[in-house]
């Protein structure tokens, strides 16, 4: 749009000339000198309230028709958020109701919602059939235990867990899930976003670990009792060898992770295991803690030493990156079979309260399970 310079106003031209000249004042000049002008004796005995009613009286003058509300800030973070949680079903439901990946929010163990996706996921035609149901009531049985073991891991450091479901149909469908927590002051909230995992990524590529490229922690298990049934079923005039399993966990583990290094220190840390250790040994990925160690045909005592002494300093070598070299602190929990361990379960299960008690005094050491 062209604007016709002719068009300004000549009287408000001339009084800006008029502001200009040291000689003439504007009556807004004239009625703030009036009102405002003092010496510097009178900042000493300032008057406060006065000085406030000035200041009023200047935004009357210079804006006479000030807008009647101001815009509302939250007062705080936590009101923020007390505002977005009133909306969240509103927002899901907007956002996630046609993703393709399956999205429930449970609170105190029961659903609060499912997008579609999961309906079709557990093949449910209707919400209401699962809507304030137990999360577990379609949970697998053999997965209550790991589900709630993990949960905690999975809401502080973004570990996705696979869960066996039950479907409507009464089949078992396995699923890969994400947790977020939720903020809530008098539940105890989490959000789990999911996916289906196919049969084919079930056998193979998840059996592996994907930062490491070791053996996952059921196949880990598989092989324990692999071993354990040999043994135990082997010709009674053999001489039954000793079986052992080490369970590691990193006590600096999150020290790394602030560090951005975790990932390259679980690398390098199965890699000296696989160069170091005897092939017959299996190094495998955990889930809650970082490593497990499978030692077949353990001739005596001696022999259990020695290979554990190798696994111990394996883990008191500092991991370096590119510019520094970074310590390691490891808690190691060891069992051992026939004595005191009798089966493969408990194999695990006694190499877990180890590593627990060597946590518990002070970890960065060795704990064998009865000594």
């Amino acid at each position: 749009m062209l604007v016709d310079m002719n068009a300004f106003d000549n009287t408000s031209i001339d009084f800006l000339e008029e502001i200009a000249d040291d000689g003439a004042t504007s009556d807004y000049s004239t009625q703030l000198n009036e009102d405002y002008v003092f010496g510097l004796d009178g900042l000493e005995n300032l008057d406060i309230s006065e000085t406030q009613q000035n200041i009023e009286k200047a935004q009357n003058i210079l804006n006479p028709n000030p807008p009647t509300e101001q815009p509302k800030i939250l007062s705080s973070l936590e009101s923020f958020l007390d505002e977005t949680d009133v909306r969240l079903r509103d927002v899901v439901e907007k956002v996630f109701r046609r993703s393709d990946r399956s999205f429930v929010i449970v609170r105190d163990d029961k659903i609060e919602y499912a997008n579609q996706t999961f309906l079709n996921l557990l093949e449910c035609s209707n919400i209401d059939t699962i809507l304030h149901q137990k999360f577990l009531k379609f949970v697998a049985k053999e997965d209550w235990d790991f589900l709630a073991k993990n949960i905690g891991e999975m809401l502080t450091n973004n570990t996705a867990m696979e869960i066996s479901l039950i479907s409507g149909a009464h089949k078992v469908i396995k699923a890969k899930f994400d947790a977020m927590y939720l903020f809530d002051k008098q539940h105890f909230t989490f959000i789990l976003i999911g996916e289906r995992v196919s049969a084919r990524a079930s056998s193979a590529l998840n059996m592996y670990d994907q930062v490491t490229g070791l053996p996952n922690f059921y196949l880990f298990e598989d092989r324990v009792q692999v071993i354990v049934n040999y043994e135990n079923y082997k010709d009674v005039r053999q001489k039954r060898n000793m079986i052992a399993v080490a369970c590691v966990a990193l006590d600096n583990f999150k020290a790394l992770k602030s560090l951005g290094i975790h990932d390259l220190a679980l690398r390098k840390l199965a890699e000296n295991l696989m160069l170091t250790l005897r092939k017959t040994y299996t190094v495998a990925s955990g889930l809650k803690y970082h490593f497990w160690i499978l030692l077949p045909d353990v001739m005596d005592e001696e022999t259990l030493k020695l290979e554990l002494s190798k696994i111990q300093a394996i883990f008191r070598e500092p991991i370096a990156d590119n510019f520094t070299n970074h310590e390691i602190s490891a808690s190691i929990g060891v069992s051992v079979f026939p004595e005191p361990a009798t089966s493969a379960k408990k194999l695990i299960e006694q190499a877990i309260l180890s590593l627990q008690r060597a946590q518990k005094e002070g970890g960065n050491r060795m704990q064998i399970f009865g000594l």
